[in-house]
């Protein structure tokens, strides 16, 4: 649409860079940045980084070695010559490392043309649900849980976790349990379709300076596994009660690698030792694991845990955070210093669980309470009131403490079991905070979700009764609170609850069955979370202070039908799935509205990119108006330089204004070519300017105002002509998207 025409004149202003290129030459020396725990994730920037300081170092090297040569009998350089070789070889490990991280990188097969058919299942129904008009059960498979025929491997499915294959265009789900290791091909997301396995028995391990051989095909627990997206990696804990062992202080621990790049072909890459062993969280974009728990760790000695050298620990209560550098999965290696010391008021505690939120904060819950660390990148460590680079081996404290709670017992010996952090992504655009019924506002980021464990049933009051969900206030803590050294039992810093839930005190419970809260996951304001015999909950947390149940579901026990006793919650694409200590795996769906944002990320474990959002659909309504196509384009009143001053060198400006309308999908504004002013057979010889204050837009506009300016340089030699100078111009207002 063209619109009507305007005294002036104008042109196009157009800008350069100039590009230049530079000589290649060596990097700056290694500095606290170059540190392979500090490195957020693996890419070819970081492997081309290592490869040089192993030059540098090698160089560095070659030089001490002929200076010691030039003189064999000068102590000092043959020691510099060593330790120089040293840092040569540690360098060339390094870079060894960051490559083979990079080079496990893989999309997974192209095509299932040739997939083998899926293996035999068992799937139990959901006869008798008890369950609320939101939430529907739609499918069960229990994988390796479903195959177990001898009643002391009581085959289960403990935790869960997702894959994305990028060729294949779906998802492949991850579950373990006492039976080992089962995947499902989510092609069908409602029905997901058991394909593959690694039993227990191909985990088993022979006789070794940590243990005895393993007897008995019974794999414990692995409680939430793990996964390397980009290099297709399962990374299982191995607790000390698995195989033939029944309790905490005997057994082995560790962790398995598995390869799933060929999902329907599993290989079990390694077994590797380490002295803690009950769940596993990939940090740093996995290039290390933390691994932690249980209670005792196979050290054979009740209550006193062993470190990576086997020194025992009866100052510990528990085992705190192992770390182990997975970078090249073929050659494992587990340092010496633990992380999450002191946890428990300046007595190490047991670790339980790590989940990582969405801004790459490591949140620890165990006996003590949760905290929350930085584990890359330069920060402010509040203990030492420095800064400093975080690692993944030397985190800096963020936030945290131990968890208020209306029952004293809860507050000083029972386990905080897992955590989630509340973020908002930057595409999150809410108000930062939140106004609650308790009368205080609080900053969003500040909350933290919590459950709390105790696997009672729901009447008895025995540990400070059943299990809770809590939100907790982190306010107040981000300044090094919970690791000050004059922290004690009887000394004792808190994190304030602000509300808390117990499916005991809601519909669906079944009051004589085990009653604790589990794994849980979050989508904007609602929280999915197993609750052991209590089934699967749909909490609305949108109000911190007055937790409401959306949704619930428990399964009884009934004819070719196991109870539920639900361990973990998982929103995913859409559905939720159930990981289930009887059951196998559930798939449900939730109709009810999810309230609040929901981020880019359902972060749980190490949120990784394939805990994806509920997918959404939108649908026409059946009511409505129509919006005819329209292209407005409005000018205001002509402009004007006024007088023109011969012989007197000058910039005259001018402008108008414009008023655009739009329905379209964009809208362009142009001006056609201004040329110069001219007097009859007279024009001046610069030519006249013109611009927009805008000139683009990708969606419709109503009303929208734009400013036309207008300059025109006269030279102090420049003739002018009597009378007046002007230039017809079109403005043009045009689209793409009718």
């Amino acid at each position: 649409m063209q619109g009507r025409r305007c005294v002036a004149v104008g042109s196009l202003l157009a800008a350069a860079m100039l590009l230049s290129t530079g000589t290649a030459f060596a990097g700056p020396p290694a500095g606290p940045a170059d540190d392979p725990g500090t490195i957020a994730e693996t890419t070819q920037a970081s492997v081309a980084r290592a490869n040089d300081l192993a030059a540098q170092a090698c160089a560095t090297a070659a030089r001490s070695a002929k200076a010691r040569d030039a003189a064999s009998s000068d102590v000092a350089k043959t020691a510099a010559a060593a330790a120089d070789a040293a840092d040569c070889t540690a360098a060339q490990e390094n870079a060894s490392k960051e490559a083979a991280s990079l080079a496990g990188a893989n999309a997974g097969p192209s095509t299932d043309a040739n997939a083998p058919a899926p293996l035999p299942d068992v799937h139990n129904p959901a006869d008798g649900a008890v369950k609320s008009d939101n939430i529907d059960w739609l499918y069960n498979t229990r994988g390796l849980a479903g195959n177990q025929t001898t009643p002391t491997n009581n085959g289960n499915d403990a935790g869960a976790n997702f894959i994305h294959y990028d060729k294949l265009g779906y998802d492949f789900m991850i579950g373990d349990g006492t039976g080992g290791l089962s995947i499902w091909s989510l092609k069908n997301p409602e029905k997901p379709s058991f394909v593959s396995a690694v039993p227990a028995g191909q985990l088993m391990q022979g006789a070794d300076a940590h243990g005895t051989a393993d007897t008995d095909a019974r794999f414990y627990e692995g409680e939430n596994p793990t996964v390397d997206t980009k290099r297709k990696l399962v990374f299982l804990a191995r607790d000390p009660r698995s195989f033939g062992n029944r309790s905490h202080p005997n057994g082995r621990t560790g962790v398995y690698i598995i390869d799933v790049k060929d999902p329907w072909h599993p290989q079990v890459v390694a077994y590797h030792w380490v002295p803690a062993g009950h769940t596993e969280t990939c940090i740093n974009d996995c290039r290390y694991l933390w691994t932690v728990g249980p209670a005792n760790n196979g050290s054979h000695t009740d209550g006193q845990p062993q470190d990576i050298a086997g020194v025992l620990h009866p100052e510990w209560t528990g085992v705190p955070v192992f770390v182990t550098d997975v970078r090249d999965v073929n050659h494992p290696y587990t340092y010496a210093q633990p992380v999450d010391l002191k946890r428990n008021n300046n007595t190490t505690a047991y670790t339980h669980s790590v989940d990582v939120d969405q801004n790459g904060i490591a949140w620890t819950s165990g006996f003590g309470g949760v905290r929350g660390f930085y584990t890359n990148g330069l920060h402010h460590d509040p203990t030492t009131n420095t800064d400093r680079y975080a690692t993944a081996t030397d985190p800096v404290p963020y936030a945290g403490g131990s968890v208020h709670s209306d029952d004293p017992q809860f507050a000083t010996s029972t386990l905080e079991h897992n955590s989630y952090h509340v973020t908002q992504a930057a595409s999150d655009h809410s108000s930062p905070t939140v106004a609650s019924s308790d009368g205080n506002t609080y900053k969003k980021t500040d909350l933290q979700y919590i459950t709390q464990e105790n696997v009672v049933n729901c009447t008895t009051t025995s540990g400070g009764g059943a299990g809770q969900f809590r939100i907790a206030d982190l306010a107040g803590s981000y300044n090094g609170e919970d690791w000050s050294p004059n922290l004690s039992a009887s000394n004792r810093f808190f994190v304030p609850t602000i509300g808390s839930y117990s499916a005991k005190d809601w519909p669906g419970a079944s009051p004589g069955a085990s009653c604790s809260a589990h794994w849980f996951t979050v989508l904007g304001n609602m929280v999915a979370i197993a609750f052991y015999g209590q089934g699967t909950r749909i909490l609305d947390v949108s109000d911190p202070a007055k937790i409401d149940q959306a949704a619930y579901i428990r399964i009884p026990q009934a004819t070719g039908q196991q109870a539920n006793n639900s361990s973990a919650a998982y929103w995913h694409n859409g559905y939720v799935y159930v990981a289930d200590y009887n059951r196998g795996i559930d798939v449900l769906r939730y109709s009810g509205p999810i309230k609040g944002v929901v981020q880019p990320r359902v972060c749980w474990n190490s949120c990784d990119s394939s805990q994806t959002p509920a997918k959404t659909t939108n649908v026409d309504a059946p009511v409505g108006g129509s919006v005819p196509a329209t292209l407005t384009l409005t000018l205001g009143a002509p402009a004007s330089f006024g007088a023109f001053t011969p012989g007197v060198a000058n910039d005259y400006s001018a402008q108008t204004t414009a008023n655009v309308i739009s329905t379209a999908g964009d809208a362009t504004l142009s001006v056609s070519d201004p040329g110069h002013l001219t007097n009859g057979s007279f024009a001046l010889p610069d030519p006249l300017q013109v611009t927009l204050s805008k000139a683009s837009w990708t969606g419709p506009i109503s009303n929208d105002p734009v400013t036309i300016g207008f300059k025109q340089h006269i030279n102090a030699n420049d003739p002018l002509r009597t009378g007046s100078y002007s230039k017809l111009l079109t403005f043009t207002l045009s689209t793409t998207a009718p």
